[in-house]
């Protein structure tokens, strides 16, 4: 199956999901990937029940130091400095939509308008958000409307609920 038509299906399937929840719609085809070439998933979103219960309020992305992070979207710098140690850059997208970078230092400044694709900043492999050591990784978060949301799914890549397979099924892997 050709990777348009993954992505007409995955952008259909999420616009019914969320119509049949009463959710606004994930936004799907218009997000690029923040690191290039796409990245392998090195942890994904995980929320509890709750705003307030554990996670992982984002992706990790293996990335290398010093690997350029790009905008997924169009918007205005919201954010670009020191948090909790770690430097960080957030996008406002408009509509309630925020992503943020961690760690990464900013090539952006303050209220500066990007277009998708463009430079933020460098990946760093240092400081409190160096969570994949050894690895280095890109933290990714995107919150709407001050809720964080699996940002892959922006890219397109729905995760669902995990299924396990008998082992003497013909769809194991």
């Amino acid at each position: 199956m050709n990777r348009s038509l993954i992505l007409i299906v995955s952008s259909l399937l999420s616009l019914s999901s969320a119509m049949m929840d009463g959710a606004e719609p994930v936004p799907t085809s218009r997000w690029e990937w923040p690191l290039r070439p796409v990245p392998a998933l090195v942890r994904g979103f995980v929320i509890g029940p709750h705003p307030w219960s554990p996670g992982h309020r984002g992706a990790d992305l293996a990335g290398s130091a010093g690997q350029p992070v790009f905008a997924p979207a169009s918007g205005t710098v919201s954010f670009a400095g020191v948090v909790a140690g770690s430097p960080a850059v957030s996008v406002d997208h408009g509509g309630g939509v925020v992503s943020s970078y961690v760690p990464v230092r900013a090539r952006v400044r303050l209220g500066q308008n990007v277009e998708a694709g463009a430079p933020l900043g460098d990946l760093l492999a240092v400081g409190p958000a160096a969570h994949c050591l050894p690895r280095t990784c890109l933290h990714w978060g995107v919150r709407r409307d001050g809720d964080y949301v699996d940002p892959l799914e922006l890219v397109g890549v729905q995760a669902g609920p995990a299924v396990l397979l008998p082992l003497n099924s013909d769809q194991a892997a």
